[in-house]
């Protein structure tokens, strides 16, 4: 009778702290279990609430998987999978998560980017509603692995396209796009943020260090934030000065140009150019038959710069610059 006790709190004890048992796929199968483990730290068992999709609908979907242990100080930790309708620039501004001077991005048959708490995947075209859907994807404590998060949402979104039946999407993410530093560094005159021919020197308060954070210009994902090195507060200092967004990827091209408020316009270059979202950022033909997506956003360091230094330029006068350099880094010639 022992024995049969021991070999039953054995399983039990297996069951409640091991994925034994645990399907190989959770949230209405679309997510992978083994995935979800390696993602989620620590170990224990995996359990879901969520059926999936809801008769097919991309825009009404929420999943959350959990991660727990009855083991002493194995904690627990969770992953939330959502999809919902966005605007085509909301993947690309600098108030969405992941943060993207901070974030891996990767792009190809797949698009995406991930940090630590968050992924997410844009779905194809075919999968669309009245606008562009993406897969996100959030964890409560850091991701095990960038790449491995990044693997489960593209295999994730590549469920659902099958699923639904409105596209086909790899299994795997292509390589990661990763920040240049973990930190923020000086700039470089004549190379802001790696564009050439790029300069701020008579843009800022006379006598302010400059410092830039992102991603090696070009990528087909790219960011960079500019930040005063002042005695702003951390609020202030965190927005920065000067946000700068390119990409060439052409599902975000599309996405940006399904978006209603698009219209045909002017760059900041002369060159004709449509204009996203009554001046959100604005998309530049290129001679090589594609498209360069631009967008400059101040923040709040350049706000408060600009009541104390009345010589400071106007908003406006930042973006020409960038989009000259950006275009002659990213092989955007007038066509």
């Amino acid at each position: 009778m022992a024995a049969v006790v021991v070999v039953v709190a054995g399983l039990l004890h297996a069951w409640r702290n091991t994925n034994v048992l645990t399907a190989d796929r959770l949230c209405g199968d679309l997510v992978s279990a083994s995935q979800a483990d390696a993602v989620l730290p620590g170990s224990g068992r995996l359990d879901a609430e969520g059926d999936g999709l809801e008769d097919d609908d991309l825009t009404d979907t929420t999943c959350r998987v959990e991660k727990s242990s009855v083991v002493l100080g194995s904690g627990e930790s969770g992953l939330t999978v959502r999809l919902w309708g966005v605007r085509g620039h909301d993947p690309l501004t600098f108030d969405e998560e992941p943060y993207p001077p901070g974030a891996s991005f990767f792009s190809g048959e797949v698009t995406g980017g991930v940090n630590a708490y968050k992924a997410w995947v844009m779905l194809p075209e075919k999968c669309w509603t009245d606008r562009p859907v993406v897969a996100e994807f959030s964890v409560d404590e850091p991701a095990a692995d960038r790449t491995a998060f990044a693997a489960l949402a593209t295999d994730t979104a590549r469920t659902i396209a099958a699923r639904t039946q409105c596209g086909d999407l790899p299994e795997k993410p292509g390589t990661l796009v990763s920040p240049r530093s973990d930190a923020a560094r000086p700039i470089s005159e004549g190379q802001v943020c790696g564009l050439d021919g790029l300069t701020v020197a008579s843009q800022v308060p006379a006598g302010t260090k400059v410092l830039e954070e992102g991603q090696q210009a070009p990528a087909d994902l790219w960011f960079c934030k500019l930040t005063l090195d002042d005695e702003t507060s951390d609020f202030v200092r965190g927005d920065g000065f000067m946000k700068y967004t390119a990409t060439r990827d052409p599902l975000l091209i599309d996405a940006l140009r399904k978006f209603p408020g698009t219209a045909r316009g002017t760059a900041p270059d002369g060159r004709e150019a449509e204009i996203v979202d009554k001046g959100v950022g604005f998309i530049l033909p290129c001679a090589d038959g594609g498209s360069l997506y631009l967008a400059v956003d101040s923040g709040q360091q350049y706000l408060e710069a600009s009541k104390r230094h009345e010589d400071l330029p106007r908003r406006g006068a930042y973006v020409e610059p960038f989009t000259k350099a950006a275009a002659t880094t990213f092989g955007c010639a007038a066509g």
